[in-house]
């Protein structure tokens, strides 16, 4: 039995659901808060963007559903938030910005802010080693930080492509990226952080794709407009679509594979939906779902 937890676009908050063998349980309400567009797991506890006080932040909340603490410290709610080695990362669609967060005895402090520009379409951190990557979409541009925000060199991506989310291969030698305008799929070595290959997922200009993930040795992303979830493989240092399928419901976003389902949030549906060999086995309605996490 897996935990799934779902991110919602909605001021309702947070929902809970359980998941076994390819289909859910009822959804729950886990925790009333706003705006909790992306969460993440920390150390016991569930991390979740938030609005409080008129600004966009993060909240901490416990097992329990409780909110530890939240904080409010930009003008518009964050799109994605991180959790690693103690801190907490959020990244700012609209106002450019990454930043950096401690939480200690119960406590949400800012570190540090860094400004891209605005509107540089900022869409995450992803941690690797001892540096940070902040992807920012509308620069074509992955910005490689040390531990503390600190920008050391940038990866230039081909203009107009738009990388918006990555994953590393488990012995973080390589680093895949998807771009949100362009809908392809980049394979990049970590040494001297190169392109090896790139594929294009699909033509459909309609489209934009979203969230990445890795499983099994397999790529997994979804693909807002055209509907679908789009599997490729490496095949020696090049990279392959290998199927493609409808994702169960309208606006894929966040998604992640769990005991071998294709787990999608599905905005437009208000659904979660669960996908096995390219066929939906169950979904479940939660208002404007749009991240989800597992928990065991």
């Amino acid at each position: 039995m897996t935990t799934l937890y779902c991110g919602t676009y909605a001021e309702g908050g947070i929902y809970k659901v359980s998941f076994s063998d390819g289909h859910f349980g009822p959804a729950e309400m886990f925790c009333e808060t706003d705006s909790p567009k992306y969460l993440c797991k920390g150390d016991g506890f569930l991390v979740s963007l938030c609005k409080t006080e008129g600004k966009g932040g993060v909240a901490v909340i416990d097992a329990q559903g409780k909110v530890i603490d939240e904080l409010g410290y930009e003008d518009s709610v964050p799109c994605h938030v991180m959790y690693h080695d103690g801190r907490i990362g959020t990244s700012n669609f609209h106002d450019g910005t990454f930043c950096l967060l401690s939480f200690e005895n119960n406590r949400l402090s800012l570190l540090k802010k860094v400004k891209i520009r605005e509107k540089a379409g900022c869409h995450m951190l992803l941690p690797h080693g001892d540096v940070v990557l902040g992807f920012a979409l509308y620069m074509d541009r992955i910005y490689v930080f040390d531990r503390d925000l600190n920008c050391i060199r940038e990866i230039v991506f081909p203009q107009g492509s738009g990388p918006r989310h990555g994953v590393f291969s488990p012995d973080g030698r390589y680093l895949y990226v998807v771009s949100e305008l362009s809908n392809e799929l980049y394979f990049l070595e970590t040494e001297h952080w190169e392109i090896l290959d790139k594929v294009q997922l699909t033509a459909d200009r309609k489209s934009t794709s979203a969230a990445i993930r890795l499983y099994d040795g397999r790529l997994y992303v979804s693909v807002r407009g055209w509907e679908m979830v789009c599997e490729a493989e490496v095949i020696g240092e090049k990279l392959k679509v290998t199927a493609c399928y409808d994702c169960g419901g309208s606006h894929p976003r966040d998604m992640i594979v769990a005991d071998g389902y294709v787990i999608c949030a599905n905005r437009f549906t208000s659904s979660l939906t669960s996908i096995c060999e390219g066929r939906v086995t169950d979904s479940v309605m939660i208002p404007e779902a749009v991240s989800v996490i597992e928990m065991q």
